[in-house]
């Protein structure tokens, strides 16, 4: 409902002009309930890709550290894609400049492939990667992840599963 209402209002008013207060009037809640729930304006883009890095950090924490480590990677983060919406950060990605929130959506990007990218690492770090290795690995991967969730947001309705853009672009980055 905030995602909704908050959307909504980017495509009127522009990302700018729009305010929280303006959000939460549209969607019938008070400011309160907003910041119960959602950190800052643009974190409400993303809260299926919130939720994919929390369930990332749970699946590679429950993996074990035997085996090819890239391999058990590239299986969780298709897994968690498997359950990426397609909902408001798809819409802004597809109508980032109507709605006037190319930067803020790419500083959002940033820091979501930034957290992708540790999680990776520290998972590798784990499986006895080499520091370096795993630093570059899990920068280089978490790109991948972004990579594909942009293109896929970009890509007219319907899309492919995100599952599929992400192999393509995970294909991209294997070691070796």
């Amino acid at each position: 409902m905030l995602a909704e209402a908050a959307c909504e209002l980017f495509l009127e008013k522009g990302y700018a002009a729009t305010s929280v207060a303006d959000i939460t009037e549209r969607a019938g809640v008070s400011r309160n309930t907003f910041f119960n729930y959602i950190p800052t304006k643009s974190d409400l883009l993303w809260t299926s890709v919130d939720d994919a890095v929390a369930d990332l950090t749970e699946a590679l924490a429950g993996s074990g550290t035997d085996g090819d480590a890239v391999a058990q990677v590239r299986a969780a983060l298709l897994r968690v894609a498997a359950d990426v919406e397609p909902g408001p950060v798809a819409l802004a990605f597809a109508n980032a400049e109507p709605m006037g929130v190319g930067e803020e959506l790419e500083e959002s990007a940033a820091r979501r492939q930034a957290a992708v990218g540790r999680v990776v690492a520290g998972y590798l770090r784990r499986s006895r990667t080499e520091d370096l290795t795993a630093e570059v690995l899990g920068t280089a991967l978490a790109g991948a992840f972004l990579a594909a969730l942009r293109a896929w947001a970009r890509t007219p309705v319907p899309r492919p599963p995100l599952p599929d853009v992400l192999a393509r672009a995970l294909d991209v980055v294997r070691p070796g």
